[in-house]
């Protein structure tokens, strides 16, 4: 399959006045898309199930403006996956329980197609500042409703929380990736993300994130050479202010020792491979892996069927690639870490110094996803699917165009 096919005629946007209200249509769709994703991660109203028709009228939109829409390879896999999915409903126990993995599935898919498309065919700095907008918003709302950071709300989802986080921190850093803003304001934005995700507590986001930047930094060592060189003087400033700001703060400053205790916490878990002081889960989580990979190996190809490991032990198996496996099979595995291998493939295919910056975030992100999904279900994240949306159609375009803008999109401004 190819690596992408538009559908639908060109079209170009000419005089100035069509331009910005092009793009004032694209923020808006993009703002509300982001909105939504993010009110989804802590509100029962936006379930997967509410978020998929808005997401359907948000991608009509975007076709009465521009009357085409992508469909990248790593889609493709994922619509594959999804089919399955439905597929599998044939040999599936509990068809209601199902729901808990179809709905936001086909949710996921939706965001795949709708922010491809609008990065492909849309001004991707507007695409990116909407979505920015939309999930800081939702983000205010939270902590002005919740009262996060500063204190934790009853039935704190730490790691649904933190996988929120993450997509804001991914928005921000790629939108200055663009330059069309300062730099202090965007490694301001990040770092204040960045306390909020430690302060969640999530162990596996806060070492995807870390595993995500040394694999990055390793991979594009001259990138980050650069970037330290020229901003060291801005960050250790914006690290001081931050740090005082904490400091001034005493419920802060609790919420963030927690949440680096955590992380520590997380370290040595990961060295001693067994439970230690302030985890004592591990040993359930191996139990689930073992369950999970001898299940696999009496129906390797198929599997039991969606959500056959949350039928069967009641929990899922809080790692991604044993449910895959015990509930859908290697069919399930390849289709979904497919889109991984892809992306990593589009990576390697790019050489040269340009485009550094948006590929090392997205080395970085990918490295980070793929950390997290060892140890949670993801392969039904709506956020996951902003990402692998946003970064295939970048590298997507950045693989068969030179740097310059590409053709028949006049509007586009990827420098």
């Amino acid at each position: 399959m190819s690596g992408q096919i538009a559908v639908g005629p060109n079209s170009a946007v000419h005089d100035p006045i069509n331009r910005a209200a092009a793009r004032l249509c694209t923020f808006l769709i993009a703002s509300t898309a982001a909105l939504v994703l993010t009110l989804s991660a802590y509100s029962e109203t936006f379930s997967a199930t509410h978020v998929a028709p808005v997401l359907v009228g948000l991608i009509a939109l975007h076709l009465v403006w521009q009357r085409r829409f992508i469909w990248f390879r790593e889609f493709a896999l994922y619509g594959f996956f999804v089919c399955y999915l439905f597929i599998a409903l044939l040999w599936t126990q509990d068809t209601e329980l199902a729901a808990n993995t179809l709905a936001p599935a086909v949710s996921s898919m939706l965001v795949m197609i709708l922010f491809g498309s609008l990065i492909s065919f849309h001004n991707i700095p507007t695409v990116l500042f909407g979505a920015l907008c939309g999930f800081a918003a939702g983000a205010a709302y939270y902590t002005l409703t919740q009262g996060f950071p500063f204190s934790y709300p009853e039935d704190f989802s730490y790691n649904a929380i933190a996988g929120m986080y993450l997509f804001g921190l991914f928005i921000t850093l790629m939108y200055g990736c663009f330059g069309r803003i300062g730099a202090i304001f965007v490694m301001a934005v990040a770092a204040v993300i960045m306390l909020h995700i430690v302060a969640t507590t999530s162990i596996k986001t806060n070492l995807g994130i870390l595993l995500g930047l040394l694999a990055s930094a390793f991979m594009y060592v001259r990138h980050f050479g650069r970037l330290v060189r020229r901003r060291i003087l801005l960050l250790a400033l914006l690290v001081g202010a931050l740090a005082f700001a904490v400091a001034s703060n005493d419920a802060l400053v609790d919420q963030m020792g927690r949440g680096v205790q955590r992380v520590t916490v997380g370290v040595q878990v990961l060295q001693n491979r067994d439970n230690v002081a302030g985890y004592s889960a591990f040993a359930q989580r191996d139990y689930w892996k073992h369950a999970g990979i001898e299940g696999w190996k009496l129906n390797p190809v198929f599997g039991y069927g969606v959500e056959a490991f949350r039928h069967d032990y009641g929990i899922t198996s809080h790692s991604t690639p044993v449910d895959l496996l015990y509930n859908h099979g290697l069919i399930g595995l390849l289709l979904f870490y497919g889109m991984f291998a892809s992306l990593f493939w589009r990576l390697l295919q790019l050489e040269g110094p340009s485009f550094s910056g948006q590929r090392s975030l997205i080395f970085a992100g990918v490295v980070c996803y793929l950390f997290v999904s060892l140890s949670g279900t993801i392969h039904y994240n709506s956020f996951l699917a902003f990402f692998v949306a946003v970064s295939a159609a970048l590298l997507g375009y950045r693989g068969r165009r030179s740097p310059a803008t590409p053709a028949g999109r006049p509007d586009a401004a990827y420098s």
